[in-house]
């Protein structure tokens, strides 16, 4: 919160506080204690305490949203997003795909069908608990797409532990993003060489003409566009002795089998929550290893490409110029086929552009782009290299949980702004006053423990209390494209209005009562106690920073009101009760100056609402 201006500044206007005090011949110790007052003053004890509570809250309430967050200043991160990296399956869509369409190379028979499946199959890693029931019954674990295949298979009569008991897997190579296929050599009889993954990439190992490659091409692409998550198999035959898949010398001369076209419907709440995202003024980006016309299908469906936005594949980002790139960002909404390297790639650039990025991802691959990112988030069912990684973690995948911890975030961030322009808009009023009182020659108007108990009883109580709000900066009062950022002119304008108005009043106000031949002690009483109970009539002027206070019932936040009234009671104490008159160098008030009290409180608060008015009519 506080950066080396503050402290820097603050030092020199305590220091010519002090000098200036001590050359117009007050007493060196007593300018002493009251420099050093000042200087503690200026950083409030509650902050640090309030803003504490603030993301505690905030960390409990976004646990309820079923977010769990690891780093708690990443609570109020997600406050200031304005870029969401989102990636496809599990997150936008609800990770239950079904098989539905099979393509074999010859012919769509059944022989031809269950051919296909099988070689698919054998090149997944699936556990099936209890492989004697009926397959609408099984208890399956391993990823969603290779459950979607066997269940697929299933129901073409081809079952999965029948054939892993009638084959033995000799060698197998993982899925990876890089080359957008996994590998597996199983013996029956033979060694065969099973591949599974991109059509684009497997038909380039296959031995088939340039036509015949265009036209399984055209057919994958068809299929992709039509929503559908698109695999090819390929496989070879060896007749010598083969146990290990050796890449530069087998993947040649493949055979291409056909294509399988998987579905995975999208989570209804999804286009809806990115609706509400975007009007809040948060951009959503689907990034994502899938094809681009699968990627595309489904931005379609969410409404993220109604006549706007652009697609960029992996391969077209690594082709164009990084100035060129940076030029059209804004405008790209989906970016298909990209390799773990370029999800990083892309991170960094909308962060040099200035935006703050949350990142979504579920595998290994994506932990170094969830590391770089502003706010990494893992979903649930990911891996734990992934969560680790990751700043928030999501238990049910929902893309609208997401969205839900940006909202509480936006939370927290509201309540941070509130407390610190709260705490920090009467830092200047001692400076005012005693320097305004050394210029003058008056008597100081307040001690330095005066000062002090003001700065640890009068305004923290408050203060831990607006750590309780739950109205305004929701998603709905969050105008497009505003960056949620703490000091920003608004909040500079705050703070400086509010504390240069009331510090000049407060002075005004007590040189004009000294003219008047009041009691000294009486008009230096009346200034703590206006001092000390202005910012709690202050604190229900800032439940929002947004609203005028006409425009909500001020008294709802029960801990706030429960503040303020501690405050009060303790500033009563301090001038009536005639122990802490002796120490505090108070006196009684009469009802006349009681009300003169109550109306520096009403000013005050006038003064911030027409603050915020000038504000909302964007004045400035």
């Amino acid at each position: 919160t506080y950066g080396p201006q503050y402290f820097i500044s603050t030092f020199v206007f305590v220091t010519i506080l002090f000098l200036l005090g001590v050359g117009l011949g007050y007493e060196l110790f007593d300018m002493f204690l009251i420099a050093v007052s000042v200087a503690v003053s200026a950083v409030p004890e509650g902050l640090p305490v309030a803003l504490s509570v603030i993301l505690a809250i905030g960390v409990q309430r976004l646990a309820k949203r079923r977010a769990i967050v690891r780093q708690l200043l990443a609570a109020e991160t997600l406050g200031s997003t304005t870029l969401i990296l989102t990636d496809k399956t599990g997150t936008l869509t609800q990770a239950k795909m079904e098989l539905i369409t099979i393509l074999p190379y010859s012919g769509n028979d059944a022989d031809a069908r269950r051919k296909l499946l099988g070689d698919a199959i054998l090149n997944t890693d699936v556990v099936i608990e209890n492989p004697e029931d009926s397959p609408e019954k099984w208890r399956m674990a391993g990823r969603g797409l290779e459950q979607a295949l066997v269940m697929g298979a299933a129901r073409e009569g081809i079952f999965y532990s029948r054939l892993k008991r009638a084959h033995h897997i000799l060698d197998h190579l993982p899925f990876q993003s890089q080359q957008k296929f996994s590998a597996v050599l199983a013996h029956s009889g033979r060694p065969k060489l099973i591949l599974l993954g991109a059509p684009e990439i497997l038909l380039g190992y296959c031995d088939l003409s340039r036509e015949e490659q265009r036209q399984w091409i055209g057919e994958a692409d068809r299929l992709a566009f039509a929503g559908e998550r698109v695999l090819a198999v390929a496989t070879r035959e060896f007749r010598e002795k083969t146990e290990q898949i050796v890449p530069s010398e087998h993947f040649r001369k493949m055979k291409f089998q056909g294509l399988l076209g998987l579905q995975d419907p999208l989570r209804p709440d999804t286009r809806d929550a990115i609706r509400r995202i975007s009007a809040a003024g948060v951009r959503t980006v689907i990034v994502t290893g899938d094809h681009r016309g699968t990627a595309e299908a489904v931005a379609r469906e969410l409404g993220m490409l109604d006549g706007q936005g652009r697609v960029m594949t992996g391969e077209e980002l690594e082709k164009t110029p990084y100035d060129l790139w940076r030029e059209s960002a804004r405008e790209i909404t989906v970016y298909a086929r990209v390799s773990p390297e370029q999800k990083v790639k892309i991170v960094e650039m909308y962060q040099k552009l200035g935006e703050v990025v949350a990142v979504t991802g579920d595998g290994v691959n994506d932990a170094p782009a969830l590391e770089r990112a502003d706010i990494g988030v893992a979903v649930g069912a990911g891996t734990d290299v992934a969560k680790s990684a990751a700043d928030l973690i999501i238990l049910d995948n929902d893309f609208e949980t997401i969205v839900a911890a940006i909202e509480e975030g936006r939370h927290i961030l509201g309540n941070i702004r509130k407390v610190i322009v709260y705490l920090l808009s009467s830092v200047a009023d001692e400076l005012f006053l005693i320097g305004g009182a050394l210029l003058t020659g008056l008597v100081l108007p307040i001690s330095a423990l005066q000062i002090l108990f003001v700065n640890f009883f009068s305004d923290s109580f408050p203060a831990i209390a607006l750590a309780f709000e739950r109205g305004g900066n929701s998603l709905e009062g969050a105008p497009p494209g505003r960056r949620r950022s703490l000091f920003d002119p608004q909040m500079k304008f705050l703070i400086l209005a509010i504390g240069l108005m009331t510090s000049f009043f407060l002075f005004l106000l007590y040189w004009f009562l000294l003219r008047l031949d009041f009691s000294a002690l009486h008009v230096r009483t009346f200034i703590f106690a206006s001092f000390s109970t202005y910012t709690l009539f202050l604190a229900f002027s800032m439940r929002d920073l947004e609203k005028s206070i006409f425009q909500y019932h001020p008294f709802t936040n029960l801990y706030l009101s429960g503040g303020v009234a501690l405050g009060l009671l303790f500033t009563m104490l301090v001038i009536y009760l005639p122990v802490l008159q002796a120490v505090f160098g108070t006196v009684s008030l009469s009802f006349f100056w009681i009300a003169g009290v109550l109306g520096v409180g009403i000013f005050n608060i006038l003064a911030v609402e027409f603050g915020k008015k000038i504000l909302r009519g964007k004045i400035i």
